[in-house]
């Protein structure tokens, strides 16, 4: 949190009785008798009228001392009662107002910080509390209301640190707006070359915004460049697409990541590679996928998948055709060709 401060009690004239009990708990406070501070101004409080000036300074006091008792709650109820008088002078409301609000946001009310904010202005305020305001919209997931303050952040302070360009990428991807995202996390890269989370990130979003061949790219230009990105690295990058419910880019991506030889064209991925179109339900990449690893390794398993793709898509002749290659290895093989060829002489008797 900024540094919360109370301000000089305003050059109005106020009660002298209240003056002194306010200068006594000042010179306390400083002194590190946060006790008799508190003591001088409930005692002070206790003099005040109802809607008053005094009664506005002395729970301003009262605020900023419970700031520095880190009694948060106490601290937000005190300010907000003495803003609520309506007395204060305005440069005095306007510091409350914003320690006010990063209160607010560190309790996590961020509804009530976004209001206090959003009443002086957005416009007006300084790019401490912008930057605050962002959190609190973040926090909120009102990320078309955060973006723009963001990036008026990073413009004013390009130096700004990575964690603002982070942000702005992550809000734009949850607006799906993926191209957005790819531009800031590629002035991560620049900033940051050496950076393998940065690639990996980057070469993610690529991929989300349906660009595997580029993120497939981005990858081997990380690896030319000597960022340490290793084989988990990538297999990794492909599960979170897969976990994430996105098969079809899953598979995009591996495709390519093997195209690159950036992955080895093994039996393992050629594997995953036709589970993950299968799972799409792109069934002309799934087939080809699977006849390419089943003539490859002449495995049973591979072919009865084969079958029942074709069965799928109603090609009885070459689902046919594909049973008779192989010999099934065990009763329950036998019983899936059987039950296969069985379905295929319904389905085409029905027709």
């Amino acid at each position: 949190m900024l540094c919360l401060l109370a301000p000089l009690v305003q050059a109005q004239q106020i009660d002298p009785k209240v003056f002194m009990a306010l200068e006594s708990a000042r010179t306390a406070q400083q002194a590190g008798n946060l006790s008799a501070a508190q003591r001088a101004l409930d005692d002070a409080l206790k003099s005040t009228s109802a809607g008053s000036l005094e009664q506005a300074l002395v729970q301003q006091r009262l605020g900023y001392l419970a700031i520095e008792r880190e009694d948060y709650a106490a601290a937000v109820r005190w300010l907000q009662q003495g803003l609520a008088q309506a007395q204060l002078s305005a440069e005095a409301t306007q510091q409350d107002r914003r320690n006010l609000a990063q209160l607010l946001v560190q309790q996590a009310r961020y509804q009530e910080a976004v209001t206090l904010l959003e009443a002086e202005g957005v416009g007006n305020l300084p790019l401490a509390t912008r930057r605050l305001l962002v959190q609190a919209y973040r926090e909120l997931k009102q990320y078309r209301k955060a973006i723009p303050l963001a990036e008026q952040i990073v413009r004013a302070n390009p130096a700004a640190d990575d964690v603002w360009y982070q942000l702005l990428a992550g809000m734009n991807y949850e607006l799906q707006r993926y191209g957005d995202a790819i531009e800031w996390l590629q002035v991560l890269v620049r900033r940051a070359p050496q950076s393998s989370g940065n690639w990996r990130q980057l070469a993610s979003m690529q991929s989300m915004a349906g660009q595997q061949t580029e993120a497939a790219a981005t990858l081997r230009l990380a690896h030319e460049g000597g960022v340490g990105l290793r084989k988990s690295d990538l297999d990794n990058l492909v599960a979170l697409h897969a976990q994430a419910g996105a098969p079809w880019q899953a598979a995009r991506l591996l495709d390519a990541l093997i195209e690159q030889q950036l992955l080895p064209a093994d039996r393992e991925h050629q594997l995953r590679l036709a589970q993950l179109w299968q799972a799409s339900r792109d069934r002309a990449q799934a087939l080809q996928a699977w006849q390419q690893l089943a003539r490859q390794s002449g495995d049973t398993r591979y072919w009865l998948q084969v079958a029942f793709l074709q069965y799928q898509q109603n090609d009885w002749a070459a689902m046919q055709a594909t049973l008779g290659q192989f010999r099934p290895a065990n009763a329950e093989q036998r019983r899936q060709v059987q039950s296969l060829r069985n379905a295929a002489a319904a389905a085409q008797a029905g027709l």
